[in-house]
């Protein structure tokens, strides 16, 4: 006989999804004092969700333009001794990806405490099919002043958002950072966040909770091509600490790389010419233990873009920095990706854990 098939949700309530708080609740915009939101270098000129400049200097593509919508890197920090805490968000477009959990791509989560310090707590919860939700994030929590960081959707843009507190409680600024310095990063899917599960497994989010700096991510899924447009774009970004170029995985062929890499340093050069820039190289893909091709290409580009940095080293830059991305994942690679390319949790936990001592030479002087 034939069985009904019925919803995980409904088998299991530990997978429900959040229905709207119906619960007293004070509702709070985030763009507004005593908020900080992080990773939006054009938010006070432009007052959107939107990491590049609405109207930029300099022209973008398409693709470019739109990916820059989605909020991959975003963070809202703020203290409250709330003993719950809730987020209702407006997004672009509901979930629609195949190979990204739905909490990575249209989620919020939740950390608690100052940088290094940081400890996961939860994730919104909300139907696949929701453009707009309300998800609670804490509740029942004592009341005592705690510093709050909320990542914001890795493959989504956000219309609107608004945090919700208990009524009686108090919101003030977050004091984390050492100062304004921020650290950047351009590159590919990898930098955007794809495959982790949640936005704050993406490796830049996890690089934040290290560091006491801003991190600001321009990952652009599929369209990290190295355009010397986005380079002066990068370059209006006021006090950078840090400029990592992670853009291998896009580039059209290995000649374009060759000739774009030296040309975006150059151009940021122009205006930083003492800001340490990292190069990164592409992390190893599944297929190389039986694709020699794709290994060969890979070891070919690597050896193009470190030939760079030494040779700008020698003509005088010694504020720029390579790294072997191959070395990322670490010996079980094969193990570390959701698809072959991109890094699950694990994959993005060891590039993290492998970026740190690097970032740490570059960024504690």
């Amino acid at each position: 006989m034939e069985k009904t098939a019925h919803p995980i949700h409904k088998l299991d309530k530990n997978m429900q999804p959040d229905v709207p708080c119906c619960d007293q609740w004070e509702w709070h915009s985030p763009l507004a004092s005593p908020f900080l939101i992080t990773g939006l270098p054009w938010l006070a000129q432009d007052g959107l969700y939107r990491r590049l400049p609405l109207n930029p200097s300099h022209h973008i593509r398409s693709e470019v333009d739109r990916l820059a919508n989605f909020t991959t890197g975003v963070q809202v920090r703020f203290q409250t001794d709330s003993s719950k805490l809730a987020v209702r968000i407006v997004l672009a477009d509901k979930a629609t990806m195949y190979q990204m959990s739905a909490t990575a791509q249209c989620g919020v989560d939740c950390y608690i405490g100052p940088a290094g310090e940081q400890t996961y707590v939860n994730t919104t919860r909300f139907e696949l099919a929701q453009a707009e939700y309300e998800s609670v994030l804490f509740e029942s929590l004592s009341t005592e002043m705690r510093e709050i960081t909320l990542n914001l959707p890795l493959y989504q843009g956000v219309k609107e958002l608004w945090i919700g507190t208990a009524p009686d409680a108090s919101v003030a600024e977050f004091h984390g950072f050492s100062s304004d310095k921020k650290v950047l990063l351009y590159g590919t899917s990898i930098t955007h966040g794809a495959c982790a599960s949640r936005p704050g497994m993406a490796y830049p989010n996890q690089l934040s909770r290290m560091f006491p700096f801003e991190f600001v991510s321009l990952g652009f899924s599929g369209n990290a091509q190295g355009e010397p447009e986005l380079a002066h774009l990068i370059s209006q970004i006021p006090n950078p600490a840090l400029l990592v170029l992670d853009y291998e995985g896009n580039t059209p062929s290995t000649e374009h790389l060759e000739q774009s890499l030296p040309a975006f340093i150059r151009i940021y050069r122009k205006v930083h010419p003492e800001v340490p820039i990292l190069v990164i190289s592409q992390i190893r893909l599944a297929k190389e233990a039986f694709d020699e091709n794709l290994l060969q290409r890979r070891e070919l580009r690597k050896e193009l873009q470190r030939a760079a940095v030494e040779r700008l080293n020698q003509e005088g830059d010694a504020h720029i920095h390579f790294c072997d991305g191959s070395e990322l994942l670490g010996p079980d690679y094969q193990e570390c990706t959701a698809d072959g390319i991109h890094p699950s949790d694990l994959g993005y936990k060891h590039m993290a854990e492998n970026l740190r001592p690097i970032l740490t030479s570059l960024l504690i002087r």
